[in-house]
């Protein structure tokens, strides 16, 4: 699909706004394509939500994965991802931990012209379990990778930086878990976008867990 057919069908398509790992083309569906921008109102952050059951066998209680908060005056660079409406149920249920509402498209902030008439949505994650810092609630680093990998490409390495920036909630400790991911929708790295990820990450002072760690 292509912009063009947007523009002939547009009361065929429905449009979010990804501000995480839906950045990424490798991990959505063929059909989908995105404008990247910048939307006004929403402030991205690491939230704490309970693990799935095979997470708690590895020893995990739960795991960070991005969410965002209303807030006025906030940016969050991003994705607005066109996407058939037929496929939205299946969206839906990728993003379970997330309600989807509706936002304004003269908020998003893009070079790109876009029609006007349709619907656009958010996904704002469930409220966290905890703010506190433990390991065995860990940001894995297969879900960063897949995040910043998105970034890089749709806004280079200024774009990498600024999502550090404009993330809150570092503190949170990353599981170094690149070689065996846990993220169902892992990426392969370059040697080059891995050093540039790591590079990125480490400016934030998060501390960083092996496996081993998270087991009694």
């Amino acid at each position: 699909m292509t912009f063009e057919d947007l523009l002939a069908n547009p009361s065929d398509w429905v449009a979010y706004f990804g501000y995480g790992s839906l950045v990424n083309d490798k991990t959505r569906n063929a059909e989908s394509f995105g404008v990247a921008g910048r939307l006004k109102g929403y402030r991205r952050h690491w939230s704490i939500w309970e693990a799935s059951p095979e997470r708690r066998a590895f020893g995990m209680h739960g795991a960070a994965a991005l969410s965002v908060t209303p807030k006025p005056d906030a940016y969050c660079d991003g994705l607005l991802v066109f996407d058939q409406k037929s496929h939205l149920p299946q969206v839906d249920i990728r993003e379970a931990h997330y309600s989807r509402v509706k936002i304004d498209l003269a908020d998003f902030q893009t070079d790109q012209p876009l029609p006007d008439q349709i619907d656009c949505y958010i996904y704002v994650g469930q409220p966290a379990l905890t703010s506190e810092a433990d390991p065995k609630f860990p940001i894995l680093q297969s879900y960063i990778d897949a995040v910043m990998q998105g970034f890089l490409q749709k806004f280079g390495e200024v774009g990498m930086m600024r999502f550090v920036e404009e993330t809150d909630g570092w503190h949170t400790p990353i599981l170094k878990d690149r070689d065996r991911p846990f993220y169902p929708r892992s990426v392969e790295l370059s040697l080059e976008e891995a050093r540039l990820v790591d590079l990125y990450v480490s400016t934030t002072g998060a501390p960083m867990v092996t496996p081993d760690q998270l087991l009694p």
